[in-house]
Order: C-alpha cells, then sequence, then structure tokens
C-alpha cells in the first residue's frame, strides 16, 4: 500500500475476514470434524482447544533508540510465542513500516489511532506466530511457532485525516536498533540457546541484521551470566572475545561509539556455534528429509495425509490441518515444560514486601544461583480490596510473570487465600503461596492448640489459614485480628533497620493496641499472615512477653514461604543448571512506584537497586481497555484507601484510637464473621475514642471525614 493512507481511503473497502480470524476458523473446522468423526480423540483433548487457539505470549517492548542527530525515537517491539509444546519458539525478526488502515479509524482521537494500528500489528505477528506452529506441527518438526517484529512506522494527523508514515532509518541507526532488539531479548529471558532466537524474513531484515541482534544477545548473555554449563564451549569463546575487549567497554555503556557498532565480534567468534544452532533452529536437515523424493520421512508424510484425507473424507488442506492440531493437541495432552534457558523466581507482592521475601531467599545459599524477579505489584493496599478484584489483579500479574520467563511464582498471603486456588488452574508454571508452609510450621509445634493469626481484612474474611489449619488439625483453635494500619507503617519505613528491627514508642503502642485481643486467649502460636509484618517479629515477641509475661512461638508466613519455594525447587528439579556465577535480581514496580520501591529495598537490605519502571500492560502483551478501567479503578481506590490510613497513623489520636478506627473502618469490624469457622477477635470502638477523634476533628478535614463515616456506620448498625 501507500506509505501514506488516509482515513477516507481506509474506509472505501468492506470489512473482511482477518488472517488472524481465518487461522481460528481452520482450528474450529478441524474441532467440529473431530468431534463428530473422532469422538475418543476429541472427547479426551476437547479441553485444549482453548488453550491452542490463545498464544503462549504475547509481548510488547518500547525501545528508546538514540538517533544520528542525538534525539531519541520510541520504537515498538511485538513479540508473539504461539506454542511452546513441540519445543523452542521459532520464527522471524520482521520490520514493518505499513499497515492498513481499517474502515472506521478515523472515528476516534489519535491516541485511539496508535492503539489500533499496535493492536493490528501484533495481530500479524500472532498470525505469523500460529502459522509457524502449525507449520511445525504439521511436519513434525520439534520446535514451537513465534515471530518478532518491530514497527517502523509512526500515525500522524493531517487535516483531519490519519497517515502511516514509516521511518526511514541510517545504517547505524539500523545497527543500533538491532542491537537493541538483542538486548530486550535476552533481558526479558526470552532469547537464548533454549529459547527464541529469531531469523530474518529476507525482506525487511536479512543476515547481517541478525548478524547485529545475534552478536548484542550473545554479549548479553555473557555479561548476565544465563549461559549454563551445557553451553560451556560457547562460555569460553565468548569469554576470549570479552577478555580482548577495553576497560571502558567492559564496564561502560551497552553500545559502542559509531565505528564499533557496526562490528561484530561477539558473532563472528560464535559462527561455527550459530551455523549449527541455525540449522536446527531453522529445521533445515527435518525440512530436507520432507521434500526428498528417496527419502522414508517424506514418503510417510505424503501417506499421513492421504491417509487423514480418506479417513474424515476431506481435501488434502483440511487434512493436513487436522493433521498439525492431533499431533499440537497429543503433545499438549503430556506435561511439558517451557523451553527456557533457566528461568526464573518471581515474587509478586504489594509495597515494600516482595523486598522482604527476596531477602529472606537470599539467606539461602542453595538458592544463590538463581534469577530472581521481584515485583512491586502495587505500592498501595490489596488486603482491603474485594476477592474477585484481588483475583483479576492476580491473574493480570501471573501473566505477567509467565511473559517475563519465570518458572516459579511465589504470591502474598492476601492473593493466596483469595485467587492462587483459580488461577493456579490457568497456567502451567507453579504458583506458591505462603498459607500452607506457614501453617505446616506452626502445626510443627503440637496439634490442638490455640492458634492466633495477624493479617490483613481480605486474607482473614477469606478463612484461608483456618481451612488449612482445620484440614490438619480438627482440634485446633484459631483467633484471628485483622491490622489494617500495619502494611502501611511497614511501607511508610515505621523501622531503621530490619537486623534487628528499632522501632519508635508510638509504633510500639499500636502494636500493643492491634494484639491486646490476642494477648488475652491462650495463644500458643502467633502466625504473621502478612508478608510485611515480619519487620515487626522482634517487637512483637517484646510486647507480647510485656503484655503476658510470657514467650510466643511466631511463624512469619514470608519466611516459609522462602524455605517452601526452595524445596519445591529441589523436589522437582528446577534449580538453575549455573555453577559458577551468582543469579541476578531484576526489581520492577509501576513507574509511579518506582523511587519508593527503591528506598524501601534500600532499608529492608541495605543495597542500593536501580528498579525498572513497568507497564503492566506491555509485559502481559496488551490490556484490553477493560483492564485498564479496571486498573485504574483499583490504583485510584487503594491510593486514596492507603492515604486515609497514613492520616490515621500520623494523627495525634491515642495508639488504641487509630487501631480501634481502623479496624472499623478496614478490619473485622466491618467483617460478616459468620464466613469464618475461628474466631475473628474484633477492637472495641471506645466512646472516648470517638471523643477523642471529635475534639482533632476540628482542625483536621481528613479525620473529620473518618468522624463522619465511622458515625453512619454506628448508625447504621444500630438500625
Amino acid at each position: 500500500m501507500s506509505p501514506k493512507r488516509t482515513k477516507q481511503q481506509g474506509s472505501e473497502k468492506q470489512a473482511e475476514p482477518t488472517t488472524l480470524r481465518k487461522i481460528h476458523l481452520r482450528i474450529n473446522k478441524v474441532k467440529l470434524i473431530l468431534q463428530e468423526k473422532d469422538k475418543n480423540f476429541y472427547n479426551k483433548h476437547s479441553h485444549l482447544f482453548d488453550q491452542l487457539g490463545e498464544p503462549r505470549q504475547r509481548f510488547i517492548d518500547t525501545i528508546n533508540l538514540s538517533m544520528d542527530d542525538g534525539t531519541t525515537k520510541t520504537i515498538k517491539l511485538f513479540l508473539v510465542q504461539h506454542n511452546l509444546a513441540f519445543g523452542p519458539g521459532q520464527g522471524v525478526l520482521s520490520f514493518i513500516k505499513h499497515i492498513h488502515l481499517p474502515k472506521g479509524i478515523g472515528n476516534g482521537s489519535l491516541e485511539d489511532a496508535k492503539d489500533m494500528v499496535e493492536n493490528l500489528v501484533l495481530k500479524e505477528v500472532e498470525v505469523a506466530a500460529m502459522e509457524k506452529s502449525l507449520y511445525h506441527a504439521l511436519h513434525n518438526v520439534k520446535l514451537g511457532g513465534a515471530s518478532s517484529s518491530v514497527a517502523l512506522l509512526e500515525v500522524k494527523e493531517v487535516n483531519g485525516q490519519f497517515q502511516i508514515v514509516p521511518l526511514e532509518l541510517t545504517k547505524t541507526e539500523v545497527a543500533r536498533l538491532s542491537r537493541e532488539v538483542g538486548y530486550e531479548l535476552v533481558k526479558h529471558r526470552i532469547m537464548g540457546p533454549e529459547g527464541f532466537w529469531p531469523e530474518p524474513d529476507n525482506v525487511t531484515t536479512d543476515e547481517q541484521i541478525l548478524n547485529l541482534v545475534e552478536d548484542e544477545a550473545l554479549r548479553t548473555l555473557l555479561l548476565k551470566h544465563l549461559l549454563t554449563p551445557g553451553d560451556k564451549e560457547l562460555l569460553e569463546t565468548l569469554d576470549k572475545v570479552y577478555g580482548h575487549a577495553g576497560e571502558e567497554n567492559k564496564i561502560g555503556k551497552r553500545f559502542k561509539n559509531t565505528s564499533e557498532v557496526l562490528e561484530t565480534p561477539y558473532h563472528d567468534a560464535a559462527l561455527m556455534w550459530l551455523k549449527e544452532w541455525r540449522a536446527t533452529r531453522r529445521g533445515e536437515k527435518a525440512m530436507e528429509e520432507l521434500v526428498s523424493e528417496t527419502s522414508k520421512v517424506g514418503k510417510q508424510y505424503k501417506e499421513q495425509v492421504s491417509k487423514t484425507a480418506r479417513k474424515y473424507k476431506v481435501i488434502p488442506s483440511i487434512a493436513e490441518d487436522i493433521l498439525a492440531v492431533k499431533r499440537f493437541l497429543a503433545v499438549m495432552y503430556q506435561p511439558f515444560r517451557d523451553y527456557k534457558p533457566n528461568g526464573q523466581i518471581v515474587i509478586l507482592d504489594t509495597g515494600i514486601a516482595p523486598a522482604i521475601v527476596q531477602g529472606n531467599l537470599s539467606r539461602l545459599k542453595e538458592l544463590d544461583k538463581e534469577d530472581v524477579v521481584i515485583i512491586c505489584v502495587l505500592a498501595k493496599r490489596l488486603g482491603g480490596s474485594s476477592p474477585k478484584r484481588i483475583e483479576q489483579l492476580c491473574r493480570i500479574y501471573v501473566e505477567a510473570a509467565y511473559n517475563l520467563g519465570a518458572k516459579i511464582v511465589t504470591l502474598c498471603n492476601t492473593m493466596d487465600s483469595n485467587a492462587r486456588a483459580i488461577v493456579s488452574k490457568e497456567f502451567s508454571i507453579p504458583i506458591l503461596g505462603p498459607i500452607e508452609p506457614a501453617v505446616k510450621a506452626a502445626l510443627r509445634f503440637g496439634k490442638a492448640m490455640n492458634i492466633g493469626v495477624i493479617a490483613t481484612k481480605a486474607t482473614i474474611e477469606s478463612g484461608g489459614y483456618v481451612r488449612e489449619i482445620k484440614n490438619h488439625d480438627p482440634g485446633a483453635r484459631v483467633f484471628s485480628v485483622v491490622a489494617p494500619l500495619l502494611a502501611t507503617m511497614a511501607d511508610q519505613g515505621e523501622f531503621d533497620t530490619v537486623q534487628p528491627p528499632t522501632m519508635n514508642q508510638e509504633t510500639k503502642a499500636i502494636l500493643e493496641a492491634n494484639l491486646r485481643p490476642l494477648t488475652r486467649k491462650n495463644i500458643d502460636i502467633l502466625i504473621l499472615g502478612c508478608t510485611h509484618y515480619s519487620v515487626f517479629e522482634q517487637l512483637i515477641h517484646d510486647v507480647w512477653k510485656c503484655c503476658t509475661g510470657k514467650e510466643i512461638h511466631i511463624v512469619d508466613s514470608s519466611k516459609e514461604l522462602s524455605l517452601y519455594t526452595l524445596t519445591y525447587l529441589e523436589q522437582n528439579r528446577l534449580l538453575s543448571f549455573r555453577v559458577k556465577h551468582k543469579g541476578s535480581i531484576f526489581s520492577m514496580a509501576s513507574k509511579e512506584d518506582t523511587q519508593k520501591f527503591e528506598q524501601g529495598i534500600l532499608k529492608i537490605t541495605g543495597r542500593n537497586v536501580e528498579v525498572v519502571p513497568m507497564d503492566i500492560g506491555e509485559v502481559v502483551g496488551r490490556l484490553s481497555e477493560k483492564d485498564r478501567l479496571f486498573q485504574k479503578a483499583v490504583v485510584k481506590e487503594s491510593k486514596e484507601d492507603v492515604n486515609l490510613r497514613g492520616v490515621i497513623i500520623n494523627s495525634g489520636l491515642s495508639a488504641g484510637a487509630k487501631v480501634a478506627i481502623a479496624d472499623k473502618l478496614y478490619g473485622a469490624g466491618s467483617i460478616d464473621t459468620s464466613r469464618s469457622n475461628g474466631e475473628i477477635l474484633p477492637l472495641e470502638l471506645q466512646e472516648e475514642y470517638i471523643t477523642e477523634i471529635d475534639k482533632l476533628a476540628a482542625q483536621d478535614k481528613e479525620l473529620s471525614k473518618i468522624l463522619s463515616h465511622i458515625k453512619e456506620l454506628l448508625s447504621n448498625k444500630a438500625k
């Protein structure tokens, strides 16, 4: 098409079924044929058709490309891996400069048009990935289907008309872009010896472009220690190249000066390895046998197509689809592992809690070879959200972890109790939560005990801890207290250091007020049912001893989750293959939370780290408009919620008043206790606390709002 296409021209053609839709229709046709003519096979594999219709991974990444004139151009990289059941993803890298603008493109804003174009590019990439998957399955080539593209185009509005304008790059700009592609694909654990490795499409990209992609990818694999002992020969080869590099190259920028950017030393040194690798990854050997007139493999393939056509009474092209789909489903029915070089542990939690869990993992020497990604999923609170919202958020973030190459995901208590059981059924990677290991640790002290649990409202209300305890020990008595302020206090940094923590008197007073209902019970074990609470463990020991005169056994769910993660990895043989090098730690958060998360990690671990801003929509592949609106709503409400808790914490109220008011708004005071078999202990909102807040409300608008809300709650209860 022309480089420039107006919205008027785009509306002239009638909409036709997209290529992606046509592929889905082909798969659906096979489904109907199998359902009618091969019922036994269909009944066994029918549940896999939905999985076959959806890609294993959609990924969009932003590349900030340095131009020759010193400016920076934002360019999008798209990748789709459709199915990895047969083997590692294989497919082309293309540069897309033109895209057909559909009818109706001119009805929205420029931003709407840009979003639509991104979706169209993503669909083109998805088509190529699905076609590769079906092609490999049909010919029994042990490779998955994948595809990647860089969108070298801009959407502009000129005189009320949207136009596609291709980006024209110089030779050195193309070289920098190619290197960025190699770096980004390796950084996100997508490209590697056992992962996706692109090839040129020989139209928009050629071998020279792929040489540059591979050169930067190989360099990044070496410097990020992502090669395994099985790649010993390659590792030694790349080490030699690195050894000859100047000091500036060793510790300096990723991309060299203009004269060196076109050189490919890592690629050239590993050329023998690459030649063998390419031959295998492009399925050249397998295809040579298939097209040979004399080979047994070629004859068998033709016989299989002919036999399938006769069996189902269809034409050869449909027989090929049936053969491909049946092979897919048969492989997908068997347990398989995705092809990742090492995979990584991904920690999903809120606020500073991911840093707490990672700190516990780092103390286990057996895990020092593991790559760990810690993601602050929301700097605000999840603990006050509804179960449905928690489940929806959990699903989005687990999908992001899945796309980043996770081999195992750990969740917080709130997500564990409200969503893990459901979401685990939707993903092939293990998803671990802290409730089961924490309960097992508590029951090691004995049975038929009085067990205390302190956690968020959502965790307590779910009954997750009570159910798990009763499953193992029906005779145990469980007493729970909601602590709405503690996680916010941890995020605000109400401690000096975690080894050991030193707290101010106000923090101690709030803890004592929150624990008071439990200290009146004859508690044997106290479970810290929120990963944030780890920073308060020693202080809780001190407060308990002061209030009761006795010691208390404390089970820290975050520590138990770390030990459980190690055990799971060992038992399932999922530990890293590395021998020499330690794993890397990669920290991510939304852009608005990045700085605060960096400060939290420094306070928890003593390490200065760079937290990478994350757009969850890009990591997931592209959130729907409904998901984006949902995300915005949750962020807005959570921000208001945590700000309100901050007002309570920082007010001049007594500790007892703060805790009782928070409990009335966000705690047991607002819980339907009939949902839990255990006893939930509310904190009494005494009249003196109302008097306190009444006095301060005149000078504080936020406290005035809180007082008004509390009086409304009390009035409704009285009615």
